[in-house]
């Protein structure tokens, strides 16, 4: 069985499960086949999404080849969403189904240098390197830190085990580090899974149709002219994805628009981020309206703090439309605390060893980049930074496992106070850091590591 087909399974069960609970929406779409029906199996609801999606049955349904199935998915996003699903990386197309028509890519192609003396490569003069949609095989690779590496579930890795760093399984190890970790699971198993509560995303346009999120995903639009396109998915995986996220029954709506304008960047303006909140504002008002919650955080995907985009065209705009968003409840998420919260917390960012359980706060190491910063103190607050696998933007059903980074802290940070807010719907930004000290676990040589289970717990 696909996992395109696993979705649609998930589409007709949720489908019974409304038309139980005598929902208008679900019993429209019921009677366009099985009118007068007062009682329906699921067997008839999958007929309905068989039919809903262009097939004849479902029989017909899970007949069809994978790339029929991932077709059928996006024409049928591509009519509620305003922008097409399109994405090219690589020579490959987003839908996903030239499963082993295309050959994997040589290093050399991307200019890796192999140092025999040292098992490594050296990656473009950057500290990580990338094996997405690579072929390594011919390499001894026991000398690599596969924590410094981006990879794939489709990078052929040598199948000596000597040729790989000591107990280092590609395979499993991307699949396992698929977990949020630090308890969120033991969360959802709670039924703890950000139900009811909203976000939206400010940042690079991208894939918007991955099977990790796709059911999740509410809404999109694109604000501007140029985009940067990637860095998305991860994004969503990372917050509302069904097996990578920390909150997978939160919805999001996402605002695409061009690079934010930094001091480091900035041939440009953020006037486009300033209408992007605007936009947030009037989406949080209407869902209101509508009885339904509202927007709880707004995310924007990268750290950075207010001195970045002084003096950027647009930062008196970007000032006056968080102003307006933070007077509706909103919080404006963009990596700093002191400007959201205005209090002492520091942040840190950490990630988990190699041979580590991504459960246990004592496999956890210090972020390299973050040691410059004052740390190993109780008051700073450290939340897991990357070395996670997410949803990719090529295709449809496929997985990347990502270096450390500190953007990956940002959505842990995003998708834990969803959690929050499911849980105690009044809570602050300034209490959710305060009881993050409070409920978490200091290691010396690092600071406080958030506990979110003990976090979410003290607020019942």
């Amino acid at each position: 069985m696909t996992k395109y087909i696993e979705y649609f399974q998930v589409e007709a069960k949720c489908l019974l499960k409304d038309f139980k609970k005598n929902l208008p929406e679900a019993k429209s779409r019921c009677e366009k086949y099985f009118n007068g029906r007062d009682s329906l199996s699921l067997m008839n609801t999958q007929h309905v999404i068989a039919k809903e999606y262009g097939f004849d049955s479902w029989n017909d349904l899970i007949s069809k080849e994978p790339h029929k199935l991932a077709e059928a998915l996006i024409i049928a996003k591509n009519k509620t969403f305003n922008s097409p699903f399109t994405l090219w990386h690589g020579g490959r197309i987003t839908t996903g189904y030239e499963e082993n028509k295309y050959k994997l890519n040589d290093p050399k192609d991307y200019q890796l240098e192999y140092d025999s003396k040292k098992k490594t490569f050296t990656p473009n003069n950057r500290e990580y390197m990338s094996f997405e949609h690579l072929d390594v095989s011919d390499y001894d690779l026991s000398g690599i830190d596969p924590l410094k590496v981006r990879y794939t579930e489709d990078t052929k890795w040598p199948e000596d085990p000597t040729k790989l760093p000591l107990g280092f399984k590609p395979k499993e190890f991307l699949e396992s580090r698929k977990n949020p970790g630090l308890g969120i699971k033991n969360l959802h198993k709670l039924g703890i899974k950000g139900q009811g509560r909203n976000i939206a995303i400010i940042n690079w346009a991208g894939l918007f149709n991955h099977i990790e999120y796709q059911n999740n995903l509410k809404g999109y639009e694109e604000i501007g002219e140029e985009f940067l396109r990637g860095k998305s998915s991860e994004h969503l995986s990372s917050i509302i994805g069904k097996t990578c996220g920390l909150a997978p029954n939160a919805c999001a709506y996402y605002y695409a628009v061009d690079l934010l304008r930094t001091q480091e960047n900035p041939n440009g303006s953020n006037i486009n981020f300033a209408k992007a909140i605007k936009k947030v504002c009037e989406l949080h008002k209407n869902l209101i309206a509508e009885g339904k919650n509202g927007i709880d955080v707004i995310h924007l995907g990268r750290y950075f703090t207010p001195e970045d985009i002084q003096n950027i065209e647009g930062y008196e705009e970007t000032l006056n439309a968080i102003k307006e968003a933070e007077d509706l409840g909103i919080w404006c998420y963009w990596g700093d605390i002191s400007f959201t919260t205005k209090n002492k917390i520091g942040l840190g960012f950490i990630y988990c060893k190699l041979d580590g359980n991504v459960e246990n706060p004592d496999d956890y190491i210090l972020y390299s980049e973050w040691k410059i910063y004052k740390v190993d103190h109780p008051n700073t607050l450290c939340f897991p930074c990357g070395a996670k696998t997410v949803s990719l933007e090529v295709k449809m059903d496929e997985y990347v496992f990502e270096h450390y980074s500190n953007r990956y802290a940002i959505t842990y940070i995003s998708g834990l106070y969803l959690l929050a807010k499911s849980v105690k719907e009044s809570i602050t930004p300034y209490e959710f850091f305060e009881l993050g000290l409070k409920t978490g676990d200091f290691r010396k040589g690092i600071g406080t590591i958030i506990n979110p289970v003990r976090l979410i717990e003290s607020l019942k």
